[in-house]
């Protein structure tokens, strides 16, 4: 066999040759990344393990603990209904009038132990009155009935009436938005059920000091 023939056969052979060895390296490759995957996983496996054997270890976080119908940080509002004692505990509805009743006679004995005024304590009386009929509120759709405002010389005591708790309660959080925090401070509302039925809604507030 020539020279030249043998170099032919080599030329020939030699794209099947490096077909073949990269075949096998890719095979090899293939092999080598499943191991590195299954290793990857099992390593991850192992790290979500310790995790969740760590969070079932971890006591419980204690249970927010909130007064009587307490909305937003205003006593005695009773907007988001839950109606829990000081330990977390359910209330029964005696419970809860009692509560009731004692918040209602501690801020009325507040408000009637404060001097008159008789010279601003009008002026604020009338801006609390037109606040009910003013532009915001009228766009809630909501108006109370029999309402009575008096303002001393400290404080603010205003009252209505609805036929719904849940329009009492919207209109004194709008009601005290409204009337805004160079008016009246440190508000309290309580709702009490009125025996004919319907809810009286009645607001304690501070008067801002200017």
């Amino acid at each position: 066999m020539s020279a030249n023939q043998n170099g032919k056969g080599f030329r020939e052979r030699l794209p099947w040759t490096i077909a073949a060895i990269a075949v096998v390296a890719l095979v090899a490759n293939l092999a080598w990344d499943r191991k590195t995957e299954d290793v990857a996983a099992d390593e991850a496996l192992a790290r979500l393990t310790e995790r969740l054997d760590a969070i079932e270890a971890t006591p419980a976080p204690p249970r927010a603990r909130t007064m009587p119908g307490s909305p937003g940080g205003i006593p005695g509002g009773g907007v988001d209904g839950d109606s829990r004692s000081i330990m977390g505990e359910p209330q029964s509805a005696e419970e809860i009038a009692a509560a009731r009743d004692r918040q209602l006679r501690e801020l009325e004995a507040r408000f009637a132990s404060d001097a008159a005024d008789p010279v601003t304590g009008p002026d604020t009386e009338n801006l609390l009155v037109e606040t009910i009929s003013g532009e915001t509120m009228a766009g809630t759709g909501l108006r109370p009935n029999n309402v009575d405002i008096a303002c001393k010389q400290s404080s603010c005591r205003i009252v209505g009436s609805f036929e719904r708790m849940g329009d009492a309660q919207d209109w004194g959080l709008f009601y005290i938005t409204a009337a805004g925090g160079n008016v009246l401070s440190q508000t309290q509302m309580v709702f009490v059920p009125k025996p004919g039925g319907g809810t009286e809604v009645r607001i304690y507030s501070n008067r801002a000091k200017g």
